[in-house]
């Protein structure tokens, strides 16, 4: 077959999208004629379209070497690079374009791009003006002008005039992502990705439908981007986390490495995998290789001290969570790392523990935590209670419950045993997450929910216990209580410390609440760990000055602490001695 005849075979068969034999006569006809520069960069747009773009960027220079006038080559190899992320090379590539052919609009579009996603908004602008002036009707440059401007409703004329078009709708998912409009902006993912079947479009739609609580719709629009692309990284690494099959889990974790050996993500995603499996010395290896390709990365450096703190080394653990606060000081729950590895390390160490609680005080004086750990560690009263409990809980919410079972938390059982039935309004203040709630309600009883954390009460409404729910500081919100309601707080004590205010706003409603006990302490004390513990008798003579009588109480075991019993009492105060 002569070589013009092999070669319009080829074409014919990479338009018909059989890229494979296509592929096979181009090597054939190079081996023949090696410096053919349109074989080289046929091959590297096969190479593009299954996605090996370091393929394809080989093919494209060996073209280019060949023959350096062919514009289309530059905007092919431009492409390429652009998917490697290698964005200085791509926009060179693009504008070798614009010298070679100036009115290329593609060229400046693509240029834009780069410059949006670098950062510079204006040289951006520039270049999608300059594709709009060679050609005004261009779909892209409008589109990207629009997702520029954040210009929501030119976006939207775009989807209503050319709805073929469905890059518009992705750009709007993309803003109504950032703009916190979930709904809408899957919305707009679904209607791209059903219109046009990108890999992209597919992975945002699965993205948002998780974000959404559709976890099974996102994998369905994963395996579709998998389809599109089976070497899709973050389509395995997506499937990966939604799988609950773990062993099916890790291979995808694998598979995704295999392809992608320096992605973060993959490296990060499987080293969560293996640390909740325990298997920590392989996760530690993942974690440290996920620290390389991002050491600035506040959510590594956390995991990597959890692990290390549950092997027990603290000092490694403490100077990693130190490492994702400075990343990140407004993130509560790296602050709470260092507290709770600080109040470990009192145990053993005391005076380093104290001298580093002292000094992060000092870098950060505002810091909520910081102030905590420093007034605990000295048994200091703190006058930040409110706002301490405010951050801490919205953080430990999700784990809140799964928490306490660790620790052998069945306080709310005991409290409803020891108080009995009750009918009428029951107040719950610091309902939490519910687990008072869940042991008290009867059909007969109007329980209402009060806390200060938003997040514990999102986790309380989902059970459906309580009649009404309420965010508010619970000693304000005594302020106004209902006449005949019973109140009840379980494990809250320890959060407040000078607990006589609130005993007389609660007066003289009846009131069951937990302390933590210890005869030893003079009235209260604030514990290392951030908790207050009472004297017995300071609780009885408190309750007795604002006005109850008949007291009555009860010692337990309210949970356990690095293998110990934390000991404790509840106590049902009534305002006189009968049963009224």
């Amino acid at each position: 077959m002569s070589y013009d005849n092999m070669l319009q075979k080829a074409l014919k068969l990479h338009q018909q999208g059989n890229f494979d034999e296509a592929e096979k006569l181009y090597r054939q006809i190079l081996q023949t004629a090696p410096d053919q520069p349109q074989v080289l960069n046929l091959l590297g747009l096969i190479a593009q379209s299954k996605g090996l773009h370091q393929e394809a960027v080989s093919y494209f220079e060996k073209s280019i070497l060949k023959d350096f006038s062919n514009f289309e080559t530059y905007f092919n190899l431009g492409w390429s690079l652009f998917a490697l992320g290698k964005y200085n090379e791509a926009a060179n590539a693009y504008h070798k374009v614009i010298k070679l052919k100036p009115d290329t609009k593609e060229a400046y579009n693509s240029l834009g791009e780069i410059y949006a996603l670098t950062g510079n908004h204006r040289k951006a602008e520039e270049m999608f003006h300059h594709s709009l002036n060679i050609d005004p009707s261009y779909l892209e440059a409008q589109s990207n002008l629009a997702y520029l401007s954040n210009d929501i409703n030119k976006l939207e004329q775009l989807c209503q005039q050319h709805p073929e078009y469905s890059a518009s709708a992705y750009r709007l998912a993309l803003l109504f992502q950032e703009k916190g409009n979930l709904s809408k902006a899957l919305d707009y993912a679904v209607k791209a990705a059903q219109s046009t079947p990108i890999e992209d479009y597919q992975l945002l739609a699965g993205e948002l439908h998780l974000k959404n609580q559709h976890p099974e719709s996102a994998k369905v629009y994963f395996c579709e981007a998998l389809q599109l692309n089976p070497k899709s990284v973050s389509a395995l690494i997506n499937l990966a986390n939604s799988e609950p099959d773990a062993k099916a889990a890790e291979e995808m974790y694998k598979k995704a490495l295999d392809i992608s050996p320096q992605n973060f993500d993959a490296h990060l995603n499987y080293a969560v995998l293996l640390h909740n499996q325990n298997r920590l010395s392989e996760a530690l290896e993942e974690y440290r290789q996920a620290v390389i390709l991002d050491s600035n990365s506040p959510e590594v450096s956390h995991n990597l001290g959890t692990l290390q703190r549950q092997m027990g080394e603290f000092t490694q653990a403490l100077g990693l969570f130190f490492n994702s606060f400075s990343l990140s000081p407004d993130n509560p729950r790296y602050a709470i790392d260092i507290a709770e590895t600080l109040t470990i390390m009192h145990q053993t160490q005391p005076e380093q523990a104290e001298k580093t609680a002292q000094r992060w005080l000092e870098q950060y004086p505002d810091n909520i935590f910081a102030q905590r750990i420093n007034a605990a560690f000295k048994n200091k009263i703190t006058d930040t209670d409110s706002k301490y409990s405010q951050q801490l809980f919205d953080v430990f919410a999700s784990t809140y419950e799964q928490t306490m079972n660790d620790i052998n938390y069945n306080l709310p059982f005991k409290m409803s045993e020891f108080i009995g039935n009750i009918s009428g309004t029951i107040i719950d203040l610091g309902c939490g997450t519910g687990l008072l709630g869940e042991q008290i309600k009867r059909p007969y009883n109007n329980l209402i929910g009060i806390d200060i954390s938003e997040q514990m009460l999102q986790k309380a409404k989902n059970k459906n216990v309580y009649d009404h729910l309420e965010q508010a500081d619970i000693i304000e919100y005594c302020n106004h209580l209902p006449p005949q309601a019973f109140i009840t707080a379980a494990d809250v004590m320890g959060y407040i410390g000078n607990i006589e205010p609130l005993l007389q706003k609660v007066y003289p409603h009846s009131f069951a609440f937990s302390v933590a006990t210890d005869n030893k302490c003079p009235n209260y004390s604030l514990l290392p760990n951030g908790r207050y513990v009472y004297n017995k008798q300071y609780i009885q003579d408190t309750l007795s000055s604002c006005g109850y009588q008949n007291i009555s109480s009860k010692d337990c075991v309210l949970r356990t602490e690095n293998g110990q019993d934390v000991l404790g009492t509840i106590f049902l105060a009534k305002e006189k001695n009968d049963e009224s």
